[in-house]
């Protein structure tokens, strides 16, 4: 009886210990991308956040599993890219649009805003920009997502 009793306890411990690890690692993506949508409103930061490789660290975040994360990652691709051609051009050549487009079915109406908010950052900049959303396919997405939002 104590063997089983302390087995139990052993085996609901790590699972706690599991649990937390998940737990940290959600809590510091959170931070992570609010902190860069928060330093990405100073121009000041641009250029070190550019230079630090933000482009390729928030990408993935785009589809991460945890709604907040994706919204917020997305939030500060649109103001990075809002800030220059350049940056618009870096979301482009990371591969950043079709993962917006992708996810825009799936998504939430905060997140749609994001990715909108972004698309449009992009393509504000220039007409090969531009042509780049719309090659992305973000056009085709928008309309079969206000397509299906204005279904009854």
């Amino acid at each position: 009886h104590y063997y089983i009793t302390n087995n139990l306890r052993q085996a609901s411990m790590t699972t706690r210990q599991i649990l937390n690890v998940f737990e940290q690692y959600q809590k510091a993506r959170t931070a992570f991308v609010q902190a860069v949508a928060d330093l990405s409103t100073r121009p000041q930061n641009i250029e070190t956040l550019q230079n630090a490789g933000v482009m390729s660290l928030l990408r993935p975040l785009l589809l991460d599993i945890v709604p907040s994360v994706q919204q917020t990652a997305a939030l500060a691709l649109g103001r990075l890219a809002n800030y220059s051609d350049d940056l618009a051009e870096a979301v482009v050549k990371g591969d950043i649009l079709p993962q917006l487009v992708y996810s825009l079915a799936e998504q939430n109406r905060f997140y749609k805003k994001a990715a909108a908010f972004v698309l449009r950052a992009v393509a504000k900049h220039s007409p090969p920009l531009a042509q780049a959303v719309v090659d992305s396919g973000a056009l085709d997405a928008w309309q079969s997502v206000w397509r299906s939002s204005t279904r009854v």
